[in-house]
Formats: C-alpha cells, sequence, structure tokens
C-alpha cells in the first residue's frame, strides 16, 4: 500500500473542513482584532476628556476661583457663582476638545448633545472633589482659606 497516496486522498478529503475551520479562525481574530482596536479608540478618547477636564478645572480654579474667594468676605463661593464658575469651566473644555473633539466623544459614547453637557457638568464635579480630597490629604487649603473651587 503507498502512504504517499493514501495521504493524499486523506488531504483531498479533509482539505474543505481544514479550509472552514481557518476561515472561522480568520474571522474570529478579525473580531477579536477589531474589538481591541475599538477598545483603544474609547479609552484614547476618554483618556483626553479626563486630561481636558483636569486641566479646565485648574485653569478656572486658579484664574477664577482664587479671585473671587479672595474678594469675598468669607471666602466662598454664592450659588450664583458656582454655577458661572462651573459653566466657565465646561465652556473651556469643549474649547480644549474643540468641534471635532465633541462630535467624536458624542459618537463613541453614543450621546446627543444635550447629554454631553450633562457628561462634562459629571467630569467637573468629579474633578472638584478629586481636587479637594487631594487638597485634603496633602493638609493644604485654597488661598482665600476654603478648600477648593465650585462643588455644589
Amino acid at each position: 500500500m503507498d502512504y504517499g497516496a493514501l495521504g493524499l486522498k486523506v488531504f483531498e478529503a479533509l482539505s474543505p473542513l481544514l479550509l472552514a475551520a481557518l476561515t472561522w479562525a480568520a474571522a474570529k481574530l478579525a473580531q477579536f482584532i477589531q474589538a481591541k482596536v475599538q477598545s483603544e479608540y474609547l479609552r484614547g478618547v476618554l483618556v483626553r476628556l479626563d486630561d481636558a477636564v483636569l486641566s479646565a478645572v485648574r485653569e478656572v480654579q486658579q484664574v477664577t476661583v482664587d479671585a473671587i474667594k479672595s474678594a469675598s468676605p468669607d471666602g466662598k463661593l454664592t450659588p450664583e457663582q458656582q454655577a458661572k464658575v462651573k459653566q466657565a469651566a465646561i465652556d473651556t473644555i469643549k474649547s480644549h476638545l474643540g468641534m471635532k473633539g465633541i462630535g467624536e466623544l458624542a459618537k463613541v459614547l453614543g450621546l446627543e448633545d444635550g447629554t454631553i453637557d450633562k457628561l462634562l457638568s459629571t467630569r467637573v464635579e468629579a474633578a472638584v472633589h478629586d481636587l479637594k480630597q487631594a487638597r485634603a490629604a496633602n493638609g493644604l487649603q485654597g488661598t482665600a482659606g476654603a478648600e477648593l473651587p465650585f462643588a455644589a
């Protein structure tokens, strides 16, 4: 018996199965790569958003909040001032991201225009909280003697 001919016949019989298995494996690999790329893209967008939020909050704190607090007799912001300062931070974030960045953020997260402001507002509050916690942990206070910016 010729083992070469037998091997060739077995290969001919199994080749459609091998081809199907390779096709399936290639499709699964392509799905995995696509999911990984999307995940990394989303992570990049969120990292850029967090960077813009933190930068804007620090900028507004240093430029606006400290000046208002030092001019205030009790060193605190009124609720109206808090709202204005928070809106200034949101506007600063939007200018940092630009129209294209805001569009990408909305597309990636599946948000509409009204919900982007809510997302940014939430991120601002979280950044303010984190800064307050960091200052408290370090035993620091703001220049006017109060804790930190404009959290309601």
